[in-house]
C-alpha cells in the first residue's frame, strides 16, 4: 500500500496542456489519465498525480512538478 500521495494543487497561471504535459512527462502517467486528471484539478482545485511507497519517492515527483511551475504538495495517504 502507497504511504503517500502527490497532489498538483490548480492554479490560474499554467493552461490546461501545459499541466496535462507536465502530468504526463513529470509523473509518467498515460495522456489519456493526465487530461482526466487536469479535468479534475479545474473542476476541484486538485488532483492526485501519483502515489509513492516513501517520502523520498514522493519528493521527487513533487520536485519535479514544482521545477515546471505547478503548485504541489504531499500527503500522507490514510
Amino acid at each position: 500500500m502507497s504511504v503517500f500521495r502527490v497532489v498538483v494543487l490548480g492554479d490560474r497561471l499554467n493552461s490546461k496542456a501545459l499541466v496535462t504535459d507536465v502530468i504526463n512527462r513529470a509523473c509518467g502517467v498515460p495522456l489519456a489519465e493526465a487530461e482526466h486528471l487536469t479535468r479534475q484539478l479545474d473542476a476541484e482545485g486538485r488532483a492526485i498525480v501519483g502515489l509513492a511507497q516513501t517520502r523520498q519517492d514522493a519528493e521527487v515527483v513533487t520536485a519535479r512538478l514544482l521545477g515546471f511551475g505547478l503548485h504541489a504538495m504531499i500527503e500522507a495517504n490514510r
